[in-house]
This record gives structure tokens, sequence and C-alpha cells, in this order.
């Protein structure tokens, strides 16, 4: 080979070698920025702790309990749904960041009573709150409403009550 045939050679191999290392290097960049992003999503995900339970007001006394986790992050809701004989509860929650510690919680709640008394008449009800919270700080959320309790015409007067409080995620 000739001295000019040589040089092209190299040159191009030098160029192919470039090419090939300059994708690897994006490749690279782009495992860091995707890093980057999962650990600020994680920065801002919380952990919505929920504790609902059936309450007997007549007794001052919980009848049935039930506790949920979820993860989730600022603007996007967690589901609770409940489902009894003769009740369906749905309640939504949504946290949106005011500040490093305090939210802003919207609960929204649906309920659909079936009374088998009224030949399976059912009634829905909807109830829209928005409360500012602090991390950790418990609230109540009453689906029903504050002074409406449930009556199962077999029980007796009941009450659902969902206490909620919101952490910051932590893996």
């Amino acid at each position: 080979m000739t001295l000019p045939v040589r040089r092209r050679l190299t040159a191009l191999t030098l160029l192919l070698l470039l090419g090939l290392a300059g994708p690897l290097f994006s490749q690279e960049e782009a495992v860091e920025g995707l890093t980057d992003s999962i650990d600020a999503f994680l920065e801002g995900a919380l952990r919505i702790n929920i504790n609902a339970r059936i309450v007997d007001p007549g007794l001052n006394e919980t009848v049935w309990t039930m506790d949920l986790t979820r993860v989730t992050i600022g603007g996007r809701s967690v589901r609770v749904r409940l489902d009894g004989a003769n009740i369906v509860v749905v309640a939504d929650f949504t946290p949106y960041w005011e500040n490093e510690e305090d939210l802003l919680l919207v609960a929204q709640g649906q309920t659909w009573i079936t009374d088998d008394r009224e030949r399976g008449k059912t009634t829905y009800r909807t109830s829209f709150t928005t409360l500012p919270i602090r991390l950790g700080e418990p609230i109540i959320f009453l689906p029903l409403g504050s002074d409406s309790d449930l009556d199962t015409g077999h029980i007796g007067q009941l009450n659902i009550e969902l206490e909620i409080y919101v952490e910051r995620y932590q893996s």
C-alpha cells in the first residue's frame, strides 16, 4: 500500500471509531439523565396511609377496620373502594404540594346505599372537600358526612371514617 492509501485507511478507521464512541457516550449520558429523573421523581413521591373504619356511634365502638398504604406523586389521585352488603364507597384522595411541608389534599367521595326495606332502592351521595394539611398530620374524612349515619336496618346506625395521613415516600 502506498502512503496516501494507508493514511486514508487510518483516517477512515479513526472516524469510524469516533463515530462508534459518540453513541456510547450519549447512551451513558441518557442513563445518567434517567437516573437523575428517577431520583427527582422519588424525592417528590408521597405515601398515603389510610385507616378505613366503620364506627357504631351509639356504642362509640369500631366494628370494622382496614389499613391501606399507597404511593403517589403530587397531582395524582389514590382511590379507595369499600364494598359492603348494601353499600359501596369510593373515595379519591389527590395531594398537591403547597411548599416543602404543606399539602392541599382534595378528597372526593361517592356512596351508593341500597335499602332492602324499600325494594332495593339505591341512594347515591357525593362529597367533596379540600383540606390544607402538613406532612404526617392525620385528618378524618367522612364520606357520608359528619352528621349522617348509615341506617343498616339490621345492626342499627353506623358511620364510615377514613383517617388519612400523608408522608414523604422513602424507599
